[in-house]
């Protein structure tokens, strides 16, 4: 039992890890970060000031731990969606609807700064994150509802 608790301690721990890691990221290759040329803002894009800035700011915090913890599920959490399934190709299919879930946010909030006004652009980044998240969400649900056999129980 000890050995146990250490490992799960240990596995927390790395987990925690890579979610910091891919919070730090997230920051420097975002679209406001030192490394986030990639997807620069479009000069079209409005500049937010005040209350509205901090609020994109927070906004932007939560899209960076999102995507520090869907980097973290990719990592370290394929043995949990294992061991919490009906079988190695729903774990697969939860897995990575989880990371998609979570890992998405940052790129897609990045793609709509950098696209800017464009709605053609807009479109194809829309169908993308949004039919994405939904397909993940329907993904995971029948991943998690899915019947197990009684002896997995």
């Amino acid at each position: 039992m000890i050995a146990l608790r250490s490992r799960e301690r240990h596995h927390l721990w790395c987990s925690g890890a890579v979610a910091v890691v891919g919070i730090v990221l997230a920051a420097l290759i975002g679209p406001r970060g030192p490394f986030g040329g990639f997807w620069a803002p479009a000069p079209e894009v409005p500049q937010a000031h005040g209350a509205l800035l901090a609020g994109f700011m927070g906004e932007s915090l939560v899209e960076n731990v999102a995507f520090g913890m869907g980097l973290a599920v990719l990592v370290v959490g394929r043995r949990w969606f294992i061991e919490c399934t009906a079988g190695p190709g729903l774990a697969r299919a939860a897995w990575l609807a989880t990371v998609w879930l979570l890992a998405s946010w940052m790129p897609h909030a990045a793609l709509h700064l950098h696209i800017g006004l464009r709605p053609a652009s807009l479109l194809i980044v829309e169908w993308v994150f949004h039919g994405g998240a939904i397909v993940a969400t329907l993904v995971l649900l029948w991943a998690v509802l899915a019947p197990r056999s009684r002896n997995a129980a």
